[in-house]
């Protein structure tokens, strides 16, 4: 589908959705109220993907072009000669990396065939999130599945662009769970028993959790770290968590002000980093309200109306942002805006608009 056609298509979703809800006006409280809402939600997520890859869309069949021009983190990047790392050896994938919590994925440029690489092979070759690879099979492994041999073809310095958030610490057993305590989320982040048994690890040994930025539920275990290793500095097991000790009259020395105290914020977008702007928001004394974004409609003007304020993330909204801009501007409250890794930022905007 070419760019033309793309936002062709987008355009008439984009008409049924305004549509569906001039019709959902007149059927509020009826049974047909939440098949149009329904219908909406649907028309938006398809407005959304469509939107996503729009950019990396092209009518040209081998020029190359990856959409980085979109992204301003990879602006300035050249793009890639595919031709010439295909021929830098015999690989059966050549594309580009992306990281996970543990490992990542090399999807091929021509094919779209994606194939997992281990975190064992991502150290050794020392491989980040943007790098372009290449993939040859070499066997298979005890479970039937293919084995690769991956090398670097070309780095590219996109690691920073990676939502991979990670740290090193003491792996805890609390509560029947795994996990280990995360200073900067100030809790107790999980990861699943079957990482810590493949690994054969057990409390007090130095392991590397990860997890996507904004959903510390998504953790995995990534790596255990040699004890030995002069280059890490080890923790020990805490004896008291800080916020036990908040709890038993420990007094905490970096109080935030209740400066939003008896407030309501209401965020709408920020999927993936809702928890973040959540707990910005209520260490200052408000109340958190969110909404995804999807259901612009009713459902969002009740919690509209009920906030003090309105957060709308931009990155999440694109095309939407319109209508909820509407909805608070009819019924009269204030709203800023913030990109979906900005909590700190929307922080910022309320406190100076309110």
């Amino acid at each position: 589908m070419s760019r033309e056609a793309s936002r062709q298509v987008v355009e008439r979703l984009r008409r049924a959705r305004r549509e569906l809800y001039r019709k959902l006006a007149e059927q509020v409280g009826t049974p047909e109220e939440r098949t149009l809402v329904n219908r909406a939600a649907d028309l938006l997520l398809a407005e959304e993907i469509l939107q996503e890859n729009e950019d990396r869309l092209d009518d040209a069949d081998s020029t190359g072009r990856t959409g980085d021009k979109s992204d301003p983190a990879r602006q300035g990047v050249p793009a890639p000669d595919w031709k010439s790392l295909y021929a830098a050896g015999n690989w059966d994938v050549v594309g580009e990396f992306s990281r996970l919590p543990r490992g990542g994925v090399v999807q091929d440029h021509r094919t779209g065939r994606e194939v997992f690489m281990p975190e064992a092979a991502v150290r050794a070759e020392g491989v980040e999130h943007g790098d372009f690879v290449g993939a040859q099979e070499k066997g298979v492994t005890d479970r039937g599945g293919a084995l690769y041999f991956f090398r670097v073809l070309q780095r590219r310095g996109l690691g920073h662009t990676s939502e991979r958030v990670c740290l090193v610490a003491p792996l805890e057993h609390k509560g029947g769970c795994w996990g280990v305590y995360s200073e900067d989320e100030e809790s107790f982040i999980t990861v699943p028993d079957g990482d810590v048994m493949s690994l054969g690890l057990d409390e007090g040994d130095l392991v590397e959790v990860a997890y996507l930025a904004g959903d510390p539920s998504s953790a995995k275990l990534a790596w255990r770290y040699d004890p030995d290793d002069p280059f890490l500095e080890i923790r020990e097991l805490r004896k008291v968590p800080k916020r036990d000790k908040k709890r038993e009259g420990f007094p905490s020395q970096e109080a935030e002000p209740q400066d939003l105290l008896g407030k309501t914020v209401l965020v709408v977008g920020a999927d993936s980093y809702k928890e973040s702007f959540k707990r910005v928001f209520e260490r200052r004394g408000a109340t958190f309200s969110w909404e995804s974004g999807f259901m612009v409609g009713k459902l969002l003007e009740g919690k509209v109306r009920r906030a003090d304020i309105v957060v709308i993330v931009t990155e999440a909204m694109k095309h939407k942002m319109p209508d909820v801009e509407a909805i608070c501007e009819r019924l009269g409250r204030p709203y800023v805006y913030a990109p979906s890794r900005g909590a700190s930022g929307a922080l910022r905007e309320v406190l100076e608009r309110l």
